[in-house]
């Protein structure tokens, strides 16, 4: 690692974010085609319908598991506290790159801790959600109606979530994006971005 670049992912980490990350790619990708005639195309892509119907609760499986270990190797991170709190109040001049103007953060921001517990949240429904559509027989047409209306809710949230993340992590901030990637940062985007973990990781 060079003299002017931080750790600030592990390779575990990466591998179970990547793993979230693409599984749920997967499901966005089948669950449109499945539910817009227009878009059946798309399962082409995956070797055409019935292997895309395979691979639709095959990548549910991969993305829960994957989602339950992000979860517990991150959520002691991804509580609010009061800098938190004072970060929100400040979000328009972080959108609009006022850097004065926002409150110095630690490893995460509160907008990165929200979206830590909104796609856990959505995440545990699309599950839920999703059991009962894999084994329709064992349940009512009411229920499944309701199922299916939750779970495909859930999944535009997520998808919506997932398209800002991307957007924040490239367009908007550039430099974010190599932390997943090589697990480093530079001490300047670090500065930058997170000035009170990189006060931390400089001065130990």
């Amino acid at each position: 690692m060079a003299r002017n670049e931080l750790q600030r992912h592990s390779y575990a980490h990466r591998v179970v974010h990547w793993t979230v990350g693409l599984s749920f790619l997967l499901l966005l990708l089948t669950g449109l085609a499945f539910s817009y005639p227009s878009l059946f195309w798309m399962t082409t892509i995956l070797g055409g319908g019935a292997a895309a119907r395979v691979i639709h609760p095959v990548a549910g499986i991969v993305f829960s598991v994957g989602l339950a270990l992000m979860f517990f190797m991150w959520v002691r991170e991804m509580f609010l506290g009061q800098l938190d709190w004072k970060w929100l109040g400040a979000i328009k001049a972080y959108a609009s790159h006022d850097r004065a103007a926002v409150p110095p953060v630690g490893k995460y921001n509160a907008g990165q801790k929200l979206f830590f517990w909104v796609e856990s949240i959505l995440g545990a429904v699309l599950l839920l959600t999703g059991l009962p559509l894999w084994f329709p027989a064992d349940f009512g047409g009411d229920f499944l109606v309701l199922m299916r209306l939750l779970h495909y809710l859930s999944t535009l949230g997520a998808g919506l979530f997932l398209i800002v993340h991307v957007y924040l992590s490239t367009v908007a901030y550039p430099g974010t994006l190599r932390a997943m990637l090589y697990g480093r940062v530079t001490a300047g985007w670090a500065k930058l971005h997170h000035p009170l973990w990189y006060k931390e990781k400089t001065e130990h």
